[in-house]
């Protein structure tokens, strides 16, 4: 983890004396703090900055927007810079980008929102500062979670698919929630992605179960069936209720980190998206093959992220951001059925003793012919988990879309259980 951080302004608009308290305060947590200013440090030798850093478990510096020697000499001593820009200012290029390229290298991009959120600030800076990873400042919770992300103590949290089933994840979240277990960075696939997204835009629980309730269980999404050239359904009432619900926002724009997974079929690998327009690639991650159609952009096809990857704990174990908690909604392998068949019923026949016979039906068995190729996979990431939560789901059918609400509390009670025997030393240490 840096120990050395060098803030450095876009402009003499962003508040740096603030910034910098703030930073102070949230890393005063975790050690002491040294809060460095150009006025008093510019005079001294190497043999002071020496000391200072080693007095201290970290120091921050807070440069000058101009490149001034006191600005070079704070980036020659940065383990980490943090540029930081006002979310509402008109974007461009950050100067003299090159002058030093390994503080440039791990950069990270602080965007300061007065007065609001600013909707599409970060797609504006990103464009000029491309891969650079962006964190959004609205008040004083963000700066601990902004901490947390730069030192390796965030908490990613990560969602499976698994379809009505997932709707226990709402559960999982309200548990750590009240159990004081911060969720800094969220993805995941499918309906976990979706309500990944959730999180990641930072509704507290009354609003997810309000917005979800309203775009899954109101009425079916999956009820506009279509001629099956490409799909059964149709597709439309799934991009209507997930663009109605998160709007235009792009992934970037999001309060927290975020990403989802879908499977490419031209390229045949998992493709992970941590920016670009999230209702479209929400739609990706969900569009189980046969079942949704699928997301056609820049010549290339995109499906449902279950099919390659269902639990993506290792994407998130990638950012090296901390401890990673993994919510398997589609643990349960249950797919059993009570008959005899090699062929399908007549018609008559099926709907007379569809009450008696456990007969899957197509919707059903596209879905899980959808999952059972990332098996393998999954059983992998789980044990890649700092904490594994695996909700019994069992009773509920991947598709039944009213066991809204028997979900949720099979998720809370099952989190609620297990956090009670105590977290992991990992996600302790993180929290301490």
């Amino acid at each position: 983890a840096p120990r050395t951080l060098v803030l450095l302004p876009r402009d003499a608009g962003v508040e740096l004396t603030a910034l910098a308290a703030g930073l102070a305060d949230a890393l005063g947590r975790y050690g002491r703090v040294e809060l460095v200013t150009g006025q008093r440090a510019q005079s001294h030798s190497a043999q002071w900055f020496h000391e200072l850093e080693s007095r201290n478990d970290f120091v921050i510096y807070t440069a000058d927007p101009a490149a001034t020697a006191w600005t070079r000499q704070c980036l020659r001593q940065a383990d980490a810079l943090l540029l930081a820009a006002r979310a509402a200012a008109e974007a461009g290029p950050w100067p003299e980008p090159d002058q030093h390229a390994g503080a440039w290298r791990r950069a990270e991009l602080l965007l300061v929102h007065d007065g609001g959120f600013t909707t599409g600030a970060a797609a504006r800076w990103r464009a000029h500062l491309p891969g650079m990873p962006c964190h959004h400042l609205r008040g004083p919770r963000d700066f601990a979670r902004v901490v947390r992300l730069l030192t390796g103590r965030a908490i990613g949290l990560v969602l499976s698919g698994g379809g009505a089933r997932g709707f226990a994840h709402l559960g999982v979240v309200r548990a750590l929630r009240e159990h004081g277990v911060p969720i800094d960075l969220a993805g995941g696939t499918s309906m976990g992605g979706i309500l990944a997204a959730g999180v990641a835009a930072d509704w507290d629980d009354a609003e997810m179960i309000e917005r979800f309730r309203r775009s899954f269980v109101d009425s079916n999404p999956l009820a506009d069936f279509t001629l099956p050239l490409v799909s059964l359904v149709a597709g439309r009432k799934v991009s209507r209720r997930l663009r109605g619900e998160f709007g235009d926002i792009d992934i970037e724009d999001l309060p927290l980190p975020f990403f989802c997974v879908s499977s490419n079929l031209t390229t045949g690998h998992v493709t992970v998206h941590r920016d670009g327009l999230l209702w479209r690639w929400l739609r990706a991650s969900v569009a189980i093959p046969g079942v949704l159609p699928p997301v056609f952009h820049g010549g290339e096809v995109y499906v449902d992220g279950g099919t390659m990857n269902n639990l993506p704990v290792d994407v998130m174990r990638g950012l090296g951001r901390g401890p990673v908690i993994g919510v398997d909604a589609g643990a349960d392998p249950a797919f059993t059925t009570n008959i005899e068949a090699t062929e399908a019923p007549p018609l008559w026949h099926a709907l007379r003793g569809r009450r008696q016979r456990r007969r899957p039906n197509i919707l059903q068995i596209l879905w899980r012919a959808g999952m059972v190729n990332s098996a393998a996979a999954t059983e992998l990431h789980r044990g890649e988990t700092d904490l594994l939560l695996t909700p019994s789901l069992e009773s509920l059918d991947l598709l039944d879309w009213q066991a809204f609400q028997r979900a949720i509390d099979l998720g809370y009670r099952d989190t609620c259980r297990r956090l009670a025997a105590g977290l992991p030393a990992e996600l302790r240490a993180a929290l301490r």
